[in-house]
């Protein structure tokens, strides 16, 4: 799916990530009469990475971290191009993790949609 998305993480701190993606209309949308549009299932893809590597990054030794449900309320459509989603853990339990993000539209910062996350950490 990285690859799919063409995304990498631009930052990694403990408890935050920043991850972009580069978004076609031919792989990852259409064309409408105003113009092309990103798939919310593309968005929401990177939506979950950046949940994840955020979570991840707080994640106990020997642990992955699993998403176990995931939110997104998209605000307006995307256009082909880079997105960047800027995601914070804002809790961690034990064995759980909540985490937020921001889907923004590289070029002008324009948020796009908001995810919430609920994350559990298993053993590797």
């Amino acid at each position: 799916m990285w690859a799919n998305l063409g995304a990498r993480v631009l930052e990694e701190e403990p408890g935050e990530a920043v991850v972009e993606g580069l978004f076609t209309t031919d792989a990852h949308g259409f064309p409408t009469s105003r113009g092309a549009i990103v798939h919310g299932g593309a968005i929401a893809a990177l939506a979950d990475m950046a949940l994840a590597t955020a979570g991840s990054t707080v994640a106990p030794d020997g642990q992955v971290v699993t998403t176990v449900d995931l939110r997104i309320d998209f605000l307006q459509v995307a256009r082909p191009g880079r997105l960047v989603a800027r995601s914070t853990v804002r809790r961690r339990t034990r064995r759980l993790c909540f985490a937020a993000a921001t889907i923004e539209q590289a070029e002008d910062g324009t948020v796009i949609a908001e995810a919430r996350a609920l994350l559990t950490y298993v053993p590797r």
